[in-house]
């Protein structure tokens, strides 16, 4: 009963523990990772398409005394901006990519706009400003020659009797990193390295060590979408923006438009509006943390979404630009700063984040989470890093937030071979505890009644009428008294009082040793024929030996004989315990030589 007790605990507390894990994981467990976004932020950047343009303004003014003409020169430099998109980083040393739209500007617009700040700076009140500054207007009436001078100034440039402007633009790229402060980490100037219609490869110059996004091989698995971006100069007033979206079918490249929820299309409506002021070009985030592809700018006349710019359309221009996508040492201390602090190990957060600040002084996401873990340590809840599991030192391939976590599912597969294993060991011990009692050897006799006692004994059974057993001599067992049955030998102490009883444990079973009149008996002495144990109690049946038992009962029944050996004389087998007579040179029990 004890057995079958502690195997049903054994297989109660399993299931416990399969169900524990399939529930929820324990604390050493439980982890919580990174959301996707929170991998992608600090590689995001907001990039400015703007224009360098110097104007050199020419006036011909008649000298007073109109002796001749005086020309005049006023020289002035504007840097419009004429474009913004999002991008990202994938490459430590300032590799970005963004929509191919924005290093395409219209410079006429800019020539436009450096002229007519170029004449309110040299004229003041006469040629204010009004309206959008990228648009032609006139200052007075045609007859007027600073209106005439102005005219001449807009493209095409020429000079008139009154005047006109030398204008030269070039394109000026400026990217601002997703930095705490602009002036002292953002405002840099990049190049193009390679461009398609909608791709755009660019690098910041003297860049080292940023922080970069994962860019996925294809589109496959992709459903469920996070579109990141700016809106303006990444700062506290333009934070970084997250819309939700859904591919109509899973790894393509069109948005879902139908079959909306209300909050599909709250996030339609807020997608649209962001996309013309700068979020177009900003990574396309995918469920396992990976970009998959960017947006090129709102949809057209007529259509609900814009198409997505694949990965596909990605990877050859940054092949072309001699770009391979990778992550660098600041990704790996921020990642491993963030596995600690969101699980509440704020102190041993702290050494990761100051890394990744030294690697990139400006990082936006590591300078604030630092400061809020310090603050956790100040107040007394920095954490137990000893109960958080080690972070992966490098990016991890992603396993999303939103997926399955992964140690819980190796806890529930865990669980589930340690079930099945308490199950293979519950049915090994059932049949290990059958075999035993199949191989279980006949109780060994106790110790024998003194003579005298077993003669008693045996004369009160046959006055009783009670069946009495034939006593066995000093030297061995002898058949029980019958008609033509021989005698005990000489010198046995024959008699009903001579011999022994059958041992106290109720007497032998038909067949066995001492059994009286039992078929197959030992023989006593002096009749010449060896003892031939029946098997299984048949009478006449030729000896086996007994099964094999184990170490610790061949031991107990070695002391439990050896206890049982009387100052009669009798003797038994000190590996099976069976008695045995005198001329016994082997047990018929078990065939051990008797010693």
């Amino acid at each position: 009963m004890s057995g079958r007790r502690n195997s049903r605990c054994l297989l109660v507390a399993a299931a416990v523990t399969l169900v524990a894990l399939a529930g929820g994981a324990p604390s050493a467990l439980a982890h919580t990772h990174p959301t996707p976004i929170e991998r992608a932020a600090p590689g995001v950047v907001f990039v400015e398409a703007r224009a360098k343009v110097e104007v050199a303004l020419i006036e011909h003014r008649t000298s007073p005394d109109k002796a001749g003409v005086h020309i005049g020169v006023a020289q002035s430099t504007w840097n419009p901006v004429l474009d913004s998109a999002s991008g990202f980083v994938v490459d430590p040393n300032g590799a970005i990519v963004t929509t191919g739209s924005v290093v395409r500007p219209d410079l006429e617009r800019a020539k436009v706009y450096a002229v007519n700040h170029a004449f309110a700076k040299q004229y003041g009140r006469t040629a204010q400003l009004t309206g959008d500054p990228f648009a032609r207007h006139h200052i007075g009436p045609s007859s007027d020659r600073n209106d005439q001078r102005l005219q001449a100034c807009y493209p095409p440039q020429r000079i008139n009797d009154a005047g006109g402007c030398i204008v030269k633009a070039s394109l000026d790229l400026v990217v601002y990193p997703y930095v705490n402060s602009q002036q002292r980490y953002g405002n840099l100037r990049a190049e193009v390295l390679s461009a398609s219609r909608d791709v755009a490869a660019l690098r910041v110059r003297g860049a080292n060590s940023w922080p970069t996004v994962a860019v996925a091989p294809s589109m496959a698995g992709a459903s469920a979408l996070a579109v990141l971006g700016f809106t303006g100069v990444p700062s506290a007033q333009n934070p970084l923006l997250e819309i939700n979206q859904h591919l109509a079918k899973p790894s393509g490249t069109v948005l879902k438009t139908a079959d909306l929820t209300a909050d599909d299309v709250k996030a339609a409506a807020r997608l649209k509006a962001a996309l013309g002021k700068g979020l177009a070009g900003g990574p396309v985030v995918a469920e396992r943390g990976q970009v998959v592809g960017l947006l090129p700018g709102p949809p057209g006349a007529g259509k609900p979404a814009p198409d997505l710019i694949g990965v596909a359309a990605i990877l050859p221009v940054l092949k072309s630009a001699g770009i391979s996508a990778h992550g660098g040492p600041v990704d790996t201390s921020y990642e491993a700063a963030m596995h600690l602090f969101k699980n509440g190990a704020y102190a041993a957060a702290i050494p990761s984040f100051t890394k990744a600040l030294e690697l990139f002084p400006g990082h936006y996401r590591a300078r604030a989470n630092l400061a809020m873990a310090q603050e956790r340590v100040k107040n007394g809840g920095g954490g137990n890093a000893a109960q958080v599991p080690g972070a992966p030192s490098g990016t991890e391939s992603t396993s999303s937030s939103s997926g399955f976590p992964w140690l819980l599912a190796a806890g529930i597969g865990l669980g589930a071979l340690l079930l099945a294993a308490v199950v293979v060991a519950l049915v090994r011990r059932s049949r290990s505890a059958s075999d035993d009692q199949d191989t279980q050897p006949p109780a060994p006799p106790r110790a024998p009644v003194a003579v005298g006692a077993m003669g008693a004994a045996a004369g009160r059974a046959s006055a009783t009428g009670s069946p009495s057993r034939a006593s066995t001599g000093p030297v061995g067992p002898a058949r029980a008294a019958g008609p033509g049955s021989p005698g005990p030998a000489a010198g046995s102490g024959g008699g009903a009082g001579a011999g022994t009883g059958p041992p106290a444990s109720g007497g032998a079973r038909p067949g066995t040793p001492g059994a009286a009149g039992g078929p197959g008996s030992p023989p006593g002495p002096g009749t010449g024929r060896q003892p031939a144990p029946p098997a299984g109690g048949r009478p006449g049946a030729p000896a086996q030996p007994s099964r094999p038992v184990s170490r610790a009962q061949a031991s107990s029944l070695q002391q439990a004989s050896a206890a049982q050996v009387s100052t009669a004389g009798f003797r038994f087998c000190t590996s099976c315990g069976g008695r045995l007579a005198a001329q016994h040179q082997f047990c018929g029990w078990c065939g051990e030589p008797v010693s």
